[in-house]
C-alpha cells in the first residue's frame, strides 16, 4: 500500500493548489504538518497556475492499494 501526504493551499485566485508527498515518515503530527505549510506559504516558493500560495486550506493522508490483475 502506497501513502500520500497531500497538502492543500488557497491561492492568490482563490482556487486550491496542492502539494503530494509519497511515503511521509509516519505518524504524521497535525502541528508539524501545520508548521510545515505556514512556512511553504510565508516563503512564497511555489507558484501555480492560479498564482503564489496564500493560505492553508487542509491536509490528508490517502492509502492507496493497487491490486494487479492477470490478463494472460
Amino acid at each position: 500500500m502506497a501513502k500520500t501526504l497531500q497538502l492543500q493551499f488557497t491561492t492568490e485566485l482563490g482556487k486550491t493548489a496542492s502539494l503530494s508527498i509519497e511515503n511521509p515518515k509516519e505518524p504524521i503530527d497535525p502541528l508539524i504538518v501545520k508548521q510545515s505549510m505556514t512556512a511553504i506559504v510565508e516563503s512564497n516558493v511555489f507558484n501555480s497556475t492560479s498564482g503564489a500560495f496564500t493560505g492553508i486550506k487542509g491536509a490528508s493522508l490517502v492509502d492507496r492499494s493497487v491490486e494487479t490483475i492477470p490478463i494472460s
